[in-house]
């Protein structure tokens, strides 16, 4: 009996003493504070320094809409201009609207232009347009339009898909009131997303092409200058006389053939009311009674 029970002691004190130096096959090793060796590192699950979050999208700082307004002098304005039209084709823009005007006595020639260029060929442009005169002012914008790009798009998908939805219906519209409806509503958001579609467009175009209005100057005066004297007045006075004159004698020239015509069909009138008057019989004036 005692021998039962040494040898049970020895069998249990073995068992503890394994458990001990193997650990529990259920509970992983722990480190100092209890903690997994293996824990997962929750900043990098998590992206980094970022905090969860998703980086921010770079691409609509692009959508950029570049305007500018550039003056200049130049000794020849119209040359001039001719040259930045040049320019402005040579790097596949294009003149929307040209005015110019020469000179006078009192005013220098000018010329203006308004021109569109690849938005990434303004700067080359403008460096172009220093080299053709002397450039007094030059005034650049840029209007970002990302978040506008980004809604008209929104817009536009959920404006296509109804229409692909309400076309759908419409095929399987069960009476003719519902018909009726589906096409009514198939009309008007067809309508809103040729809207919107024109609005992306042009706003495309907008990116695409960038605006500069040019304003060339002379930089003298042909002629006399300053304020005018009391002898150019009179000069002055007597040109606009003799041009009055000139339209007079002009007008009175187009007026004679129709006078002359006038004149004959009064005389003939005249004729003939004198011959009709001549042909009535005379009415004469009876004699009052003689009272006895």
């Amino acid at each position: 009996m005692a021998g039962i029970l040494i040898a049970g002691a020895v069998l249990l004190t073995g068992c503890g003493a394994s458990g001990a130096s193997t650990g529990s096959p259920l509970l992983p090793t722990t480190d100092q504070g209890g903690f997994p060796e293996s824990a997962p590192d929750f900043e990098e699950s998590a992206g980094g320094d970022s905090g969860g979050l998703p980086e921010q999208d770079t691409d609509n700082d692009r959508d950029v809409i570049i305007t500018g307004d550039v003056s200049m002098r130049a000794e020849d304005p119209i040359t001039t201009a001719d040259a930045v039209a040049d320019a402005v084709e040579a790097r596949d823009g294009s003149i929307d609207a040209r005015s110019e005007g020469a000179s006078t006595d009192f005013e220098p020639a000018w010329a203006t232009l308004t021109v569109r260029v690849p938005a990434p060929q303004v700067e080359d442009l403008l460096t172009a347009i220093r080299g053709l005169g002397d450039v007094t002012a030059v005034d650049t914008k840029e209007q970002r339009v990302g978040a506008q790009v980004r809604d008209l798009e929104v817009r536009v998908n959920a404006a296509r898909a109804s229409v692909e939805r309400l076309t759908e219906l419409l095929g399987t519209a069960a009476n003719t009131d519902i018909l009726l409806d589906v096409e009514a509503q198939l009309t008007q958001r067809t309508s809103e997303l040729e809207q919107l579609l024109s609005q992306q467009r042009t706003l495309a175009d907008q990116l695409a092409m960038s605006t500069i209005d040019v304003s060339i100057r002379a930089t003298t005066v042909e002629g006399p200058t300053g304020t005018p004297s009391f002898w150019d007045g009179l000069v002055g006075g007597w040109g606009a006389f003799l041009a009055w004159g000139a339209a007079f004698l002009f007008g009175l020239g187009q007026a004679v053939p129709t006078l002359v015509v006038l004149a004959l069909l009064a005389l003939l009138a005249l004729v003939v009311v004198r011959r009709v008057i001549k042909r009535m019989p005379s009415r004469k004036t009876a004699a009052p009674p003689v009272v006895e």
